[in-house]
């Protein structure tokens, strides 16, 4: 008897401290925790594009696929699981392509624009518009009295240049020059005081001290071009994991990195280059991931910083052992499917 899923993974989301995660699919979406791991809730009601979580409470923040006119990709939906109601709806011009939240403030993001929500009364607090975000790229840290978000901007074609705004108080903090090539990826850590960011090329990733957003950390993935799928610290941003279209996820560790000679550096500059070939640091311990044809996937570092946690868009959830003193090859300590499957 041969299983096969019956589903087909949509959307993949890790809540805010690593402990739980939202799957959107093609039938519906589900919430599991991942250690101890079980399934919470599911709901099918037809394909969600995307489903965050606030921490480990009801409050999810869901949005269609299109595939049923009750699900439009432009209709945002703030859904109470334990009561099984949506609480509010918001309606868009455009297709909503990504959501951040946290306990102050949401974040929409079309592919001209981006909305930032009072979390508490939906209120709009402010509206931006952004060069061409077509993968809806954003970053939203966790502080409330401090938070900030990025999203991406190119004073120059092709540049990968990223704006940050103080998001309490709603006001730009810097424009980054981070990569001379468009981003592929970005992300806080949790207390907003470093920003980490990739480009298309994938090769290196820069990390920023926020809000001076000096330069502080070149970090090389490889010399082969790759597609950067994630990037995400752990919870006191000693650590940062990277996931690819390699299969391969690559953690460093920013407390021995070597910070750069000069914080703030113009990139692109001669002193980058040679920055990056001197300085640059490489992996501190590594994994790889079992998937067919390189799926997609996210990863994480749970509290305790002795675990990666890897959801893949096969539908896979992977836990990995870290050595957080010695790094090295992570070893694979767990793995359980997110699908349902219909046996043949």
């Amino acid at each position: 008897m041969i299983s096969f899923p019956v589903d087909k993974v949509l959307c993949l989301n890790f809540n805010q401290d690593c402990s739980c995660l939202a799957v959107g699919t093609e039938d519906g979406f589900k919430i599991f925790s991942c250690d101890p791991y079980r399934k919470c809730y599911q709901k099918k009601d037809g394909g969600m594009g995307l489903v965050s979580m606030l921490y480990c409470t009801s409050l999810l923040a869901i949005v269609g696929a299109g595939q049923q006119a009750s699900l439009s990709p432009r209709r945002l939906q703030l859904f109470n699981s334990s009561e099984q109601k949506s609480i509010c709806e918001l309606n868009f011009m455009d297709s909503i392509l990504n959501v951040k939240l946290n306990k102050k403030r949401l974040v929409v993001v079309l592919e001209f624009k981006l909305h930032i929500f009072d979390i508490s009364t939906m209120k709009l607090l402010q509206s931006a518009n952004t060069n061409a975000n077509p993968k809806g790229l954003v970053g939203l840290s966790m502080g409330e009295d401090i938070s900030y978000v990025a999203y991406p901007w190119s004073s120059e074609s092709g540049t990968g240049d990223v704006i940050v705004m103080d998001a309490v108080n709603l006001h730009k903090v810097s424009v980054i020059k981070a990569h001379k090539t468009v981003l592929s990826s970005l992300a806080f850590s949790n207390d907003g005081n470093r920003l980490a960011t990739s480009s298309s090329k994938g090769t290196v990733i820069r990390v920023f001290d926020i809000p001076e957003s000096r330069l502080v950390y070149t970090l090389r993935r490889g010399s082969v071009p790759a597609q950067i799928y994630s990037l995400s610290f752990n919870a006191s941003a000693t650590l940062l994991c990277v996931s690819s279209d390699t299969g391969t996820i690559h953690i460093f560790k920013l407390s021995e990195a070597k910070k750069n000679f000069k914080e703030g550096m113009s990139v692109g500059s001669i002193q980058d280059t040679l920055n990056n070939m001197l300085v640059s640091v490489r992996d501190f311990a590594h994994l790889k991931v079992r998937s067919e044809g390189s799926a997609r996937n996210i990863c994480v570092i749970p509290e305790g910083d002795t675990r990666v946690f890897v959801a893949t868009y096969d539908g896979f959830l992977y836990q990995f052992g870290l050595d957080a003193v010695n790094g090295g090859s992570c070893r694979l300590e767990k793995e359980y499917r997110l699908l349902d499957a219909a046996a043949v």
